[in-house]
């Protein structure tokens, strides 16, 4: 859009490939495979102006709210209920010393244009938008919530992610002369009644996501008069910077969005995929209500999951408490003998949590031993391949040195296989770290690995974890065929869960079979019997 700052556009794009690896897979899997891998961008890299990215249904003013923030006439505001905003637009200002970007997106149930056509007009977001996002306005009419504006509610959720609520703030339009503590309090007495409205449940979720009093992310947006406009204003901005620090100064990933989209076309694949047809007929009829946003994505992925029977998941805590590396063995040779070191010995290192126990892992040590310039150093640990569950791989980190990936097992070393996810965390607190159940949804049901990966050398570059978790994946009777065992003779009965302990002892990474998974031989080992070191449970 005009005055739009210029940027990089080689951002990555979910592509799709002609077929899914071979291997161990969904039943459903079907025959296209949706890359999800993202590249690490340079920490070094300029950032643009910090962005406020305004969102919500048609005739809920964000065109006006735009020009309040611009400071003029800058986007067009609809007459009616049809929104005159076709594509996503961008305007940046400055305010009090700092560049802002103001991007408007196409409204939400526009009563002339189709669900695709939306989704293609918020395909030129990515595009226009800054690399710094640091607040996302879900704009609404005060006093005027209702059944639209909590689909809108919920379709921005499936369009931008879960991770995105962290960022959201609530701009109620159209307030007259009240203040934020004018809607705060009428809102607090609305929901202490019985049943409470749909606006609770937004303002519930908003608190949850990060982890304060929604009540804190309102925004009042009142007459169009020059000094309430100004008011107005400076109040969103404080808000917005209030948000960015509340996140340690990071934005929102708008590959993140990119993702969401891919996440989305991928459902549609597995969908097409199921072969009873009255499973599929119901998914679609349940797809184009998520898409309407009158169902949650949630509720299309557990009737998605029943279709396709892929089994229970288990969940896997490794907490290091016996000093050894459980799953996890040593790619290459950067480290001599790694394993688990106590917190005593790394003066001021501490889990956010208060649950670290004694030991963590620090790449920046060796054989349970802090070394002096030992962020030096590089290297890379991973897990047997085991096959993945539904949910979220939780841990505690810190550090700027490296990343947490999850790859396919048969995808050898092409990084297109891998979602990975840069720690960048200065400091000696190990703080909560997650991958999120939505973004691993192209990885559940298949054989995958974890990589823990030191790859700087500077400026912090070390990887630091704790308590780390992710769901392992007990397959049924109906989605496995016979297993064989480590000999490789056939057995008939239901294999333990890849990645999870058995109580035979753990097979030498270096004497393992070679493993039919693209993997090395070193970093496999045997694909149904792990080390049992630092298992907490498993659940």
């Amino acid at each position: 859009g005009k005055g739009c700052s210029s940027r990089d556009t080689s951002v990555w794009r979910p592509t799709l490939g002609p077929e899914m690896p071979r291997g161990h897979r969904s039943p459903l899997a079907g025959p296209v495979w949706l890359s999800l891998w993202v590249a690490a961008v340079p920490l070094a890299a300029a950032r643009g102006p910090a962005a406020v990215v305004l969102l919500g249904p048609s005739g809920a003013g964000k065109s006006e709210t735009g020009n309040t923030l611009s400071g003029g006439s800058n986007f067009l505001v609809s007459g009616g209920l049809e929104s005159e905003t076709l594509v996503p637009s961008a305007q940046v200002v400055d305010f009090e010393g700092r560049q802002w970007q103001i991007v408007e997106t196409p409204g939400y149930f526009d009563t002339s244009r189709t669900p695709e056509e939306l989704a293609t007009a918020l395909e030129r977001f990515s595009e226009i938008v800054s690399d710094h996002i640091v607040t996302l306005a879900f704009v609404v009419p005060y006093g005027r919530f209702g059944d639209a504006h909590f689909r809108g509610w919920r379709l921005i959720r499936g369009a931008f992610g879960a991770s995105a609520l962290k960022y959201t703030a609530l701009l109620f339009t159209g307030v007259g002369a009240r203040t934020e503590e004018d809607v705060r309090n009428e809102t607090g007495k609305l929901c202490a009644k019985t049943p409470p409205p749909m606006l609770c449940t937004v303002l519930d979720e908003l608190g949850a996501a990060h982890g304060g009093d929604a009540m804190d992310r309102i925004v009042t947006f009142g007459r169009l008069e020059p000094e309430r406009r100004a008011r107005d204003r400076k109040q969103l901005f404080k808000v917005a910077a209030d948000v960015e620090i509340s996140a340690g100064g990071r934005g929102y990933d708008h590959g993140e969005f990119l993702r969401a989209q891919a996440r989305r076309k991928l459902m549609v694949a597995r969908i097409t995929a199921i072969t009873n047809e009255e499973d599929k007929r119901v998914l679609e009829l349940l797809l184009a209500n998520v898409e309407s946003g009158a169902a949650a994505d949630s509720d299309l992925m557990r009737r998605l999951e029943e279709a396709e029977g892929l089994g229970e998941t288990q969940m896997v805590y490794l907490d290091f408490e016996d000093r050894q590396l459980g799953p996890f063995s040593q790619v290459g040779s950067g480290f001599r003998q790694p394993m688990p070191i106590p917190y005593v010995a790394m003066k001021g290192f501490e889990s956010a949590s208060g649950l670290g126990g004694e030991l963590f892992i620090h790449t920046g040590t060796d054989s349970g031993v802090r070394l002096r310039n030992g962020d030096e150093r590089t290297g890379e640990l991973r897990t047997a391949p085991f096959l993945l569950g539904q949910g979220s791989i939780r841990c505690e980190a810190t550090g700027g040195g490296g990343f947490i990936a999850i790859c396919l097992a048969d995808g050898g070393e092409d990084p297109g296989g891998c979602l990975e996810r840069r720690i960048a965390l200065r400091g000696s607190v190990l703080e909560a770290f997650e991958i999120g159940q939505e973004e691993l949804l192209a990885f559940v049901g298949q054989a995958v690995y974890l990589r823990l990966v030191d790859d700087r050398q500077k400026n912090w570059g070390f990887i630091a974890l704790d308590n780390l978790e992710y769901p392992v994946l007990v397959p049924s009777d109906n989605t496995t065929e016979a297993e064989g065992d480590a000999s490789g003779n056939q057995s008939s009965a239901t294999p333990p869960p890849l990645g999870v302990p058995t109580t035979s002892a753990p097979a030498a990474a270096t004497t393992a079979p070679p493993p039919a998974t693209g993997l090395p031989a070193a970093a496999a080992g045997n694909l149904s019997v792990l080390g049992t070191g630092g298992l907490v449970g498993v659940s």
